[in-house]
Order: C-alpha cells, then structure tokens, then sequence
C-alpha cells in the first residue's frame, strides 16, 4: 500500500526529493575535511549474533515506548532504559529463531500495519503486560500512531512522515524496516502462543481457586512486643543466663569492649526517629509524641516503662539502658555526651534533638574502672538474651494458643488470657512492668503490638490472607481443606513474629457459576498462559546466548531528561 503512494505523479516528486536529499547528505559527509571513517563511524546498543542494534535505533524504540510527558522519575522507577535494550535483545533472539524456522512477514502485510498507523515495539515478555498497561500501549505492545488526515479519514504520507520523524527520528525507510523486523518478532510471539492448550477441567480448576473465597481469625504475635514486656529481662535473668553462655559473652565482649571505658556517662534513653527526610508535619506529631513521654518522666513514671512503650531505639526492650555513651553511639552522639556530662545521677535530660531524630537520657552514673568488664559482659548478655528469649516465649505462646483454640477456647479469649499472664510473669521480676494497681491489667496489654486478634479480608486459594508472611509460607490451601472454626496447626512464620490461623468462614465457587461464563474463562487463561509461554521461551533463548548479548551500558545511565533522542 505504501508503495503505491509513491508510483505516478505527486509520488515521483516525492520520491526525487527524497532520492536528491541523500545524496546532498552523502556529500556532505564525505567532504573534504571529514576524518576517515567519521561518516562510518556507528555504536552499537545492542550486539548479539553478529548483528549491531545502532544508538539511533535505540532511541527510536525508546521514542515509541516512552510516552511524551512522562516524568524522569517514573522512567527511573519503571527501569525503562534497561526495559528498551532488553525488549530489543528479545526482539532479535526471536528474529534468530524465525529465520531458523523460515518465517518472515511479506510487503504488503507491513504496508497495511503502517498505513493503519500501528507500531510495534518489543519489550521483555515477562514484564510486557505491566510495562504495556503503564506506557499506554495495547496488549500486544502497539502505539498507535495518528497517520490519517482528519478531514478525510484516509492514511496521508506527509503526516506519517512527520509523525515518524518526531517520533522515532527515522526516515520512513528506516522505520520501515524497523518494523519489519517487530513484525517478524510478533509472528514468533503468536507463534508460541498459538502451541498452548487448555482443558475445561484445568480452566475450572484455576477459576475455582480464584472465585473461591474464605475469611480467617489472625492472631497476631509480634516479636517485639514479647522483647519488650514478655520475657524477664531482670539482672538477675541476665545473670542466669550468661552463666549458661559464658563462652558466647566472652566472644561478643571482646568485640564489645572498645566501647566500654572507665569513666563514661551510662545512660538509657527514649528515643524517636525524625531524620531529614521526615516531613515538617510528621515532625510535629513525633515532637508531640517525646513531649507527652517527657512529661509522663517528669511525673516519675518508670524510665524502662516508658522506654518500652514509646522508644523506637535498639534498647527498647530492656528499658532503654545504651551503657557507655559515647562517639561509638553514631550520628548526633557529640551533643548528647556533652549533655550527659552537665547532668546529675538520676536525672532526666530536656529533650535533645539531633539529625536523627529525638532522645531522652537519663544518667545513671559513672562507670567505675572496678566494674568495667562485669558492668559490660552483663550489657552484652542482655542484649544477646532478651531476643533469644522472646523468641522462645513467643513460640511457647503460638503453640498454646493453638492447642487451647483447638479444644473450643475462642482465639480472643485465648489471647487476652495469655497476654496478660507473660507480661505478668515478667513484671514478677521488673518492677517497672507491674500494673500501678492491683488487680489492673498490665501496660503491656496497652501496646498497639500486644497480641491480637484480627478479621482478615476475603481471600482466594491463589493469595491468602494478608499477613506479611516469610517466603515459602503460603497457608491459603491449608485453610480452605478445613471447617470453620478450626485451626491450623502449625503458626505460620511473618516478617514480624508469628500468626496463629483459624478459619472463619469460607464458600466454594460452583461448577454451574463457571458454566455460564466458561468460554470468557478458557479465553482469558489462554491468553495468560500464552504470555507465560513466550516468557519462558524468551527466557531459555536468552539463557542459551548470554555469551552473546553485548549491551552499550551507557545507555542505562540517567541523563538530564529521559525522553531524549539521539540525533
């Protein structure tokens, strides 16, 4: 089609005005005064069988995929440089395997794709259907193109060749062939795709996974409350302790005793995070938040209480106690030991802010040169044991609430119970986790971390419930095989502790339900399948020719603007 644009009449004109601008092009640059070879000269984006993808090409791609406007730093996040070279080295494997296999595209299917105004672009197949979505392309990875005259509504060649030129900076030959090369590509895709196959049964199978729905109880565990008011933490619980792990103190002690000096302010702290990245308001809110927690020190309320409750530090769960405090403390430590050394023992410090964020002190004293290394090696079987302990406290808990849920205890019931009884056991032995009147709960039970039960939204057998779940726990099957009210049988490992699971409610698709929309179904699970087929086929041809693929690395680096083009 687009050959015939050019035969006869206005057609020969532009064909001689094209042919004539070549050669005023080779002339001027094979001028006299042109080096040898500066005409020739020609960087690759992309090597791979011997083939060189050009700089300009390169930008070309970039041109298409990339929409006009798009904000550097959307391009950044999305990778979208590396995306353009990678759907490039995927293009041209699959252009390896369609002359393999005798494939190509003929004159005329090319024409009517770019009379139609329909470009297509390659980007990697198992990012393609994400990448397509955000960059406005079809599911096929087509831009289209606006090469029609709006009063006639038929292809007109002067616009397409601007279009084209302010798109990809490409002469309509270039592009052309460009797209040829896309084309074949596509055919290799839909070549791949058109192998998978997909049964009734197994499209039913995959629908009543996703249309199946249940809700569950979670009980949450979290780690850092059990550190910080669930396990003793007394002197005396350290001592214990360190006695049983005398080898592992001494080896932490030895990396441990730079930092511990004769004569240096020991100090604990609250502390609240408030870096530079933190916003003006959210400043405010942290600030608040120090100075109801000074004021509650001020009215003599135990410092590793509210250490405890409110301190975002490392030393949180054992009250707050850092020891020695001195340059080994990191940013800001300069302010803070020049405080402690105007202070009296036992008293509490204004609160200091310093560029990370918001501290307390108090001052306990001056370390003694006698008892340095006992003073030390107990600081270090503190910090070693609390975590060690809770863990275990933690589990011990998990698995009780399991066994008790198991028996027909409500989960709820079970895990106030509970809660209650560990933060009691510890405040046997730390008297500043004891309720302020008998018969009180404990302030631990006050902790938005204390254990908890929550409903869980609706979730399928593919996802699962939210839980922030370590890798390789995936409970979703597990529930749905039981009844409601039960209880799985084993906790399942978060990010954050642990999570005790019970099955609330749940309702199974039905097989007349996936007969009505049964085609729609098949359709849609073949189209997923096929895109996971061309993924893993790219994937096996990349891997075979990893030794071939050369790509300009330069290409990756940010520039002052992303939606450059290579002149």
């Amino acid at each position: 089609m687009l050959s015939a644009f050019r035969r006869g009449g206005a057609g020969q004109i532009v064909v001689g005005a094209i042919v004539f601008a070549i050669i005023v092009v080779f002339v001027l640059e094979f001028r006299t005064g042109r080096g040898p070879g500066a005409g020739l000269s020609r960087e690759c984006a992309v090597e791979l069988h011997g083939r060189c993808i050009d700089r300009k090409e390169y930008f070309a791609a970039y041109g298409l995929i990339v929409p006009r406007g798009l904000q550097p730093k959307r391009v950044r996040e999305m990778g979208l440089r590396r995306q353009v070279l990678e759907g490039l080295v995927e293009r041209e494997l699959l252009l390896s395997e369609a002359k393999r296999l005798g494939i190509s595209i003929s004159e005329q299917e090319i024409d009517e794709e770019l009379a139609s105004g329909r470009a297509r672009v390659s980007l990697p197949a198992a990012q393609a259907s994400f990448l397509s979505y955000n960059l406005g392309l079809s599911a096929d990875g087509v831009r289209p193109l606006p090469v029609k005259s709006v009063q006639s509504g038929a292809f007109d060649y002067k616009i397409y060749e601007r279009i084209v030129k302010n798109t990809t900076n490409r002469s309509p030959k270039e592009f052309k062939e460009m797209q040829r090369r896309e084309l074949v590509a596509h055919r290799m895709r839909e070549l791949v795709r058109s192998r998978v196959r997909v049964s009734v049964e197994e499209a039913f199978a995959q629908w009543e996974r996703e249309k199946s729905s249940a809700v569950a109880r979670v009980l949450r565990l979290d780690q850092d409350w059990f550190q910080r008011f669930g396990v003793d933490s007394s002197d005396a619980a350290v001592d214990a302790w360190a006695k049983d792990n005398s080898q592992q103190i001494d080896e932490a002690w030895k990396a441990e005793s730079a930092r511990v000096v004769a004569g240096c302010s020991l100090v604990s702290e609250v502390f609240v995070a408030a870096g530079p990245d933190v916003s003006d308001e959210a400043k405010v809110d942290i600030r608040s938040r120090i100075d109801e927690a000074h004021k509650r020190l001020k009215a003599k309320e135990p410092f590793a209480l509210i250490a405890r409750q409110v301190s975002e530090a490392a030393t949180a769960p054992w009250g707050g106690e850092i020891g020695c405090l001195a340059e080994s403390y990191g940013v800001g430590a300069d302010d803070l030991v020049k405080v402690a050394a105007t202070m009296k023992v036992g008293e509490i410090s204004p609160v200091l802010e310093t560029p990370r964020g918001f501290h307390v002190l108090l001052l306990h004293g001056k370390l003694a040169a006698k008892d340095l290394e006992a003073y030390g090696k107990r600081l270090v079987a503190r910090r070693l044991s609390v975590p060690l302990q809770a863990d275990l406290s933690l589990r011990e808990f998990a698995n009780e609430s399991v066994e008790r849920a198991q028996k027909g205890e409500k989960l709820e019931d079970v895990a106030r119970e509970l809660g209650a009884r560990y933060a009691l056991r510890a405040a046997d032995r730390v008297p500043a986790l004891r309720p302020a009147k008998s018969g009180e709960e404990p302030p631990a039970m006050a902790h938005a971390s204390k254990p908890r039960v929550e409903i869980s939204s609706s979730f399928n057998r593919i996802v699962g419930p939210s839980l922030d779940a370590r890798p390789g726990e995936h409970p979703a099957a597990e529930l749905f095989a039981l009844e409601p009210d039960a209880v799985l049988s084993k906790p399942v490992a978060t990010n954050k502790g642990l999570v005790v699971l019970q099955l609330k409610e749940k309702t199974l698709a039905k097989r007349e339900d996936f007969e009505k929309d049964r085609h729609e179904i098949l359709r849609t699970l073949q189209d997923d399948k096929g895109r996971d087929a061309v993924a893993r086929y790219v994937e096996a041809l990349r891997k075979a020719a990893k030794d071939q693929v050369k790509m300009d690395s330069r290409l990756l680096e940010e520039s002052t603007t992303d939606t450059e083009g290579d002149s």
